[in-house]
């Protein structure tokens, strides 16, 4: 069991994916630039399936947009994935010191 005061009074977390997380574009020739709402440096591009590196294969620095490097071809296809999700924590009761002490006699009384 943890001792962590954090991790002992949460019993579950639950995550959403939003659905506008992935955003796919059919791409025209030569195309460079996407407009996409993002949070910088939370958000994986993709030109065909293959992972681009930021700073290498495309410019993700505003928030609004994202540039590659070298224009597409026509009818590549470029998904972003900005991975928006939600988190929600419930609060789970703490056994007092004087709970665990009332089980623990409760309990060698009974195994005698």
């Amino acid at each position: 069991m943890s001792t962590s005061p954090v991790a002992a009074s949460v019993s579950s977390i639950t995550g959403t994916v939003n659905t506008n997380s992935v955003t796919e574009f059919v791409c025209t020739s030569n195309q460079t630039t996407f407009t996409i709402s993002y949070t910088v440096g939370e958000l994986m591009v993709f030109l065909n399936g293959i992972l681009l590196d930021n700073g290498v294969d495309y410019t993700a620095t505003n928030g609004t947009s994202v540039v590659l490097t070298n224009g597409a071809a026509a009818d590549d296809v470029l998904t972003v994935n900005t991975d928006k999700l939600t988190f929600t924590a419930t609060q789970t009761t703490l056994l007092t010191t004087a709970d665990v002490s009332s089980t623990a006699t409760a309990l060698a009384i009974a195994l005698g």
